[in-house]
């Protein structure tokens, strides 16, 4: 029984958060740190299977283009994409379309929130019930090829026509 039960809690040791560094070491792959010194990269949020995701393009000219899917109830999204400026702990999300929509983000380490009231405007990219305010997004990698590996609402890449 003690050969057993110990043979159970091994695996479990070794499991983590997938927060923390070196969290790939047991299974022998170094763990890469995401970048944060630059917008680049692709965030995600929300659960499983489909995840809210944000991807970001950092462009040699000065800002960036990013591009966004937040996941609703029964199916329903929202989406679009734009410009994305940084100004110290604000992220400054502006949608290109035909509906006026600059949301104001909070950026701290590797987390991007949603303001819990977005203009009105903003409803313009959302299906019935789905709604942008308030969600969250981790950076889960910091590459252009991380970025481009967010999908939009048919499967197309997210990003692939906000990049330098």
């Amino acid at each position: 029984m003690k050969k057993s039960l110990s043979l159970l809690i091994l695996p479990l040791a070794a499991c983590g958060t997938g927060d923390e560094p070196g969290n790939n070491a047991a299974a022998g792959v170094p763990a890469k740190a995401v970048q944060t010194s630059s917008l680049t990269g692709l965030y995600e949020g929300g659960e499983a299977p489909q995840r809210n995701q944000m991807c970001i393009v950092d462009r040699p000219s000065g800002g960036a283009g990013f591009g966004i899917v937040v996941w609703g109830p029964e199916q329903r999204s929202c989406s679009g994409s734009g410009v994305a400026v940084r100004h110290g702990n604000v992220l400054r999300l502006t949608m290109a379309g035909d509906e006026q929509c600059t949301i104001e983000a909070r950026i701290e380490d590797r987390r991007v929130t949603l303001p819990q009231t977005v203009p009105e405007g903003c409803a313009y990219y959302c299906g019935s019930g789905a709604r942008l305010a308030g969600a969250t997004f981790d950076k889960t990698g910091g590459e252009v090829g991380d970025a481009m590996r967010a999908v939009d609402l048919v499967g197309d890449t997210l990003c692939g026509s906000v990049g330098p």
